[in-house]
């Protein structure tokens, strides 16, 4: 079977759970963090809603100011943040304050610092502005943002600027998209749930937990962590218990999350599911390294995605695949400088991702090797390294990709 490239797997991903996912209508404040927009945003108002001052100083009309660059004015009343503006009458200035409204008028500040006095309780000031151009210290109205303009975009994930923004622009409610819930479970007749007795030949269940938490990062909330074996028919039994448990709550499930089962052995409890009414799964090869075998389809319309058995396979399929369909803010990627001991083969046919170490020096250093089971490097990791198809070999001094976890 031909092996399909990454990306257009995680196309495959975020098609599927393209529209799954409810709206609501939610006040704008602190606790919309990272939740996405289910709509764009358009700016209320302008911004600055009218044109204020940039500097303490005084308020005036830049065609009474002499040639000389010195100017005796009578001072008026001053305008404080907040207070309405009024008039400046030609042939006068009034104190102002950063932020305040520029009285009618006016057209530039003179920062008390250009001034004889440097003081604002004064009948009348001499100003001696540096340059008397018309618009000096004055942020003109709709200078930030102009009313009408899309200031954020469907799909965008609410960061603090952009909370602080879209508010600074009038808007108090959104819509954004509820969480999606999310169903994880890890399948095996060896999983063995964390503080049980390990039998023999069994592992702990390192999967579900680490599955979810990444998902939980990535803006879901997952609903259950579930374990199940190899027996035929007990993987869509339980599944189907849950979706029934959660509809009648009235808090459906969105999506499946599966590890393991995916693989070309004998007991495989996802491939096995796939034979069942009401399961449609396809099992494309992706090329990748690690987490090549995936599962892709739907249990009775609901969207399901199966990721690889082995822990670093999976968490890897949650980061590359999962988290750009679920809205989460992509990773930060820079370029670094690879520094090894010794040159390391990488499969040229795969684009291949291995853990590592992001230094202060912005150096890049692996973390353990690229098998799928070393759950402790990437434990240890803060950075991915991404190896594109075609490169055989890594070598010191090779500038790469470097995606940063932390």
């Amino acid at each position: 079977m031909a092996r399909i490239p990454c990306d257009e797997h995680r196309d495959d991903v975020t098609a599927l759970l393209a529209g799954r996912f409810r709206e609501q209508l939610r006040d704008l404040d602190h606790t919309l963090r990272g939740r996405v927009l289910a709509q764009d945003a358009r700016a209320r108002i302008n911004v600055p809603a009218w044109s204020n001052a940039q500097m303490d100083g005084f308020a005036v009309r830049t065609a009474d100011l002499s040639a000389t660059g010195r100017t005796r004015l009578p001072v008026g009343d001053p305008i404080p943040a907040g207070a309405a503006p009024g008039e400046l009458p030609g042939g006068s200035a009034r104190p102002i304050m950063t932020g305040a409204p520029l009285p009618h008028g006016a057209d530039a500040v003179v920062p008390i610092e250009e001034t004889a006095e440097r003081s604002f309780d004064l009948a009348a000031v001499t100003v001696e502005p540096t340059d008397a151009s018309p618009g000096r210290f004055v942020r003109a109205t709709g200078s930030d943002t102009s009313a009408g303009d899309v200031i954020a975009r469907l799909g965008d994930v609410l960061t603090p600027a952009r909370i602080g923004h879209m508010i600074s622009c009038g808007i108090a409610q959104v819509a954004v998209r509820e969480r999606p819930r999310v169903l994880v479970i890890s399948t095996g007749s060896e999983i063995t749930a964390p503080g049980q007795p390990l039998p023999d030949g069994g592992v702990y269940d390192a999967n579900g937990p680490a599955v979810a938490g990444a998902l939980e990062d990535a803006g879901a909330d997952v609903v259950d962590v579930l374990r199940v074996g190899d027996a035929p028919g007990a993987l869509s039994a339980a599944i189907r218990a849950a979706l029934r448990t959660a509809t009648q709550r009235r808090e459906p499930i969105d999506l499946v999350v599966s590890s393991g089962g995916v693989s070309a052995g004998a007991y495989e409890p996802v491939r096995q599911a796939a034979a069942q009414d009401g399961v449609q799964l396809v099992f494309p090869k992706v090329a990748i390294q690690p987490g090549g075998p995936q599962g892709i389809g739907t249990i009775d319309g609901v969207a399901w995605v199966a990721l690889p058995g082995n822990p670093v396979s999976a968490l890897l399929s949650v980061e590359l695949f999962l988290r750009p369909a679920l809205g989460a803010a992509p990773r930060l990627t820079v370029r670094a400088p690879l520094r090894l001991e010794a040159d390391e083969p990488s499969p040229g046919h795969l684009e291949q991702y291995r853990r590592a170490w992001l230094l202060p020096s912005g150096e890049a250093r692996l973390a353990g090797g690229p098998s799928s089971h070393l759950l402790g490097a990437l434990a240890q990791a803060n950075a991915l390294v991404r190896i594109p198809v075609g490169v055989e070999r890594l070598c010191d001094g090779d500038t790469v990709d470097v995606i940063l976890l932390q």
